[in-house]
């Protein structure tokens, strides 16, 4: 055995030399990993010919954000957004777009001294160099975010074209000729329907080519009571008439209001005075039956436990609430509210199936019912609305701020005409694709039978052109058996702060249809519409996204005046509107969203590549650790 030691000796040194290393190196073999197998390895893929962006870059980048996080109090704050915040995706994307603009200067550009930069250094652990690189990218997109927001690069003659197509006017006549389901219609094969689905199952309604989409939105069913005001006012009325001694108290309190004198004390109540004690009533008496109301449903869950501001409902709840018909009857008993004719009670209603929440915004009385126990909307309006409460449903994710969840009544809503409403969700459907083609099968047929119809509209689109230049728009119109619609007027802005809707009657919003017409218009300023032939004025105009031809005969320009354009340009809002459209788009986006996240990727067609693992949580997590490791 000695002898066999000796003789492979070197050999049996080696082996357990390496094994050794393997298991001393064990604990940190993913760092080495990372450090030397990954640095190479993609990340990212940018710009039309799909630039790389590798680990190696994104390392740096991680860098840059941790000092740049250690110095934010230090630093000046960033025109349009203020701040980075700890979006990587966000800064990578702005020093590209800063470097693309030639805006990345050199060392001098970092503005801050060789002293300051090694005391920076050595508090926060990171080198000299990368905290020099850091500054200067730092200042490249301020200095790029000061050049979109001063406007600086704007010549006299974009700014006149692009002030003339935000706010030019146009009238014009039109015929809007849509794609329908023709009588000759055969209905799609399976096969078809099948596909068709496959494809636009999961995209919201409205959103993908065509408009097309079938994405089910939130969906509630819901039944409800409603006390109008009249059936209040009659309630007090009946009690009058049964004993008017409060109403005589209220007449002699207020008889220098009423000026109206009762000499022997007991004869009758002016009208005058009848009303006006009717309606000093009504808020207590509304007051009154909406207590009553809570107070009745409210019992029968007294000691149930919540959970994030929502309830917890027993198995049989069902059994144990109260029905809203009974709470109609208990209300009407108490407060002497009248059940039938015109100022009756209504009976308690209810959707006969799941309903989408535009849907119920569009319901009479109910509808427009709201509350503002709960803050404003999210459009900043004081009440909110009904349809607005609902998306707050815990079914549809809401977090407790609003307590509406099915099977248990809502807050009680206030209508205009001071009526209440009493609501009760009794199911719910989340927003979700449809399980299947026959979920959706009368949209899916209506859409495939109208797209075949718009293939066949556009081959017309000649010979729609050429009646309406020869022989007018009534005839186009007669053909098509529809209708002339204006003059109407058209104009992307009012103001450069304020974009116009672009609605299009009898088709819907479809800015590319406005910007047409306005364009046009433009084309043809040389010489007053008036004094042009007709034929000339007529603009065709296909709507891809809604299956239409809108067919128009400009009839009279409407100009950005001399007056109001120097105005405009002195307060700066005509080129503040022109670079906002050109980053964010036309549809009133403000500078800072122009430099979002989202928009940042989309503008420069940025992709992640590789697993979930490849995520911006991760990233921020490795900046955390980093920051950490580095400042014990």
């Amino acid at each position: 055995m000695n002898r066999l030691l000796r003789k492979y000796n070197r050999i049996l040194l080696a082996v357990f030399g390496v094994g050794l290393m393997i298991v001393f190196l064990m604990p940190q073999l993913p760092d080495l990993m990372s450090q030397f197998g990954g640095q190479g390895s993609l990340i990212a893929t940018m710009g039309e010919d799909g630039e790389k962006v590798t680990r190696e870059d994104w390392q740096m980048i991680q860098q840059q954000m941790q000092i740049l996080q250690r110095m934010e109090g230090q630093l000046i704050p960033l025109p349009i957004i203020g701040s980075l915040g700890n979006d990587m995706e966000q800064y990578f994307l702005l020093v590209h777009e800063a470097n693309e603009a030639g805006l990345i200067g050199g060392g001098a550009s970092a503005t801050i001294n060789p002293d300051d930069m090694l005391r920076l250094s050595l508090q926060t652990g990171f080198p000299p160099a990368a905290i020099r690189q850091a500054l200067i990218n730092y200042s490249g997109i301020r200095r790029y975010l000061t050049m979109v927001a001063s406007s600086g690069r704007l010549s006299d003659r974009r700014l006149r074209l692009e002030s003339r197509r935000m706010l030019d006017g146009v009238d014009a006549r039109l015929v809007v000729v849509p794609a329908t389901v023709q009588d000759t219609a055969g209905t799609p094969t399976d096969t078809a329907m099948q596909a068709h689905f496959d494809t636009w199952a999961e995209v919201e309604s409205g959103e993908g080519d065509h408009g097309f989409g079938y994405r089910l939105p939130d969906r509630v069913q819901m039944e409800w009571i409603g006390v109008p005001r009249t059936s209040i006012e009659a309630a007090i009325q009946s009690s009058i008439d049964a004993n008017d001694i409060e109403l005589r108290k209220y007449w002699s309190r207020n008889k220098a209001r009423f000026a109206i004198d009762d000499d022997a004390g007991n004869g009758e109540v002016p009208d005058e005075v009848r009303s006006a004690f009717v309606q000093a009533e009504v808020d207590e008496l509304r007051s009154a039956i909406a207590r009553a109301a809570n107070d009745a449903l409210r019992t029968p869950r007294r000691g149930f436990e919540s959970s994030e501001n929502f309830l917890v409902l027993p198995d049989d709840w069902d059994s144990q609430r109260l029905p809203l018909e009974d709470l109609r009857n208990i209300l009407a008993e108490r407060f002497g509210l009248p059940l039938d004719g015109e100022s009756g009670l209504p009976t308690a209603g209810r959707t006969e199936s799941l309903q989408d929440l535009s849907a119920i915004a569009a319901m009479e009385g109910i509808g427009a019912a709201g509350t503002d126990r709960f803050g404003p909307s999210q459009t900043g309006a004081r009440t909110r609305s009904l349809s607005d409460l609902l998306t707050r449903t815990r079914e549809f994710g809401g977090m407790g701020e609003v307590p509406i969840q099915e099977g248990v009544a809502g807050p009680i809503l206030d209508d205009a005409n001071d009526g209440l409403w009493i609501f009760r969700i009794t199911d719910t459907d989340p927003a979700r694709p449809p399980r299947d083609v026959q979920e959706v099968r009368e949209r899916v047929t209506t859409d495939l039978q109208r797209l075949a119809d718009w293939e066949r509209l556009q081959d017309q689109i000649s010979a729609i052109e050429q009646t309406a230049r020869f022989d007018g728009l009534d005839a186009v119109a007669e053909a098509h058996e529809t209708t002339v619609r204006g003059p109407l007027n058209f104009q992307r802005n009012v103001h450069p702060s304020l974009p116009r809707s672009p609605q299009v009657s009898g088709l819907g919003q479809d800015q590319a249809v406005v910007d047409a017409l306005i364009d046009a218009s433009i084309a043809l300023s040389h010489e007053p519409l008036t004094e042009t032939d007709r034929a000339e004025r007529v603009v065709v105009v296909p709507s891809d996204r809604h299956m239409a031809v809108v067919i128009a005969e400009l009839d009279r320009r409407r100009p950005l005046q001399a007056a109001q354009f120097d105005q405009l340009l002195g307060q700066g809002a005509l080129a503040q509107r022109i670079i906002s459209d050109e980053f964010a788009g036309s549809d009133g986006l403000t500078l800072a969203n122009a430099f979002s996240n989202e928009s940042l990727r989309a503008r420069n067609k940025f992709e992640r590549v590789g697993t979930e693992e490849s995520t911006e949580e991760d990233d921020l997590g490795q900046v955390a650790d980093a920051a950490t490791d580095s400042n014990p």
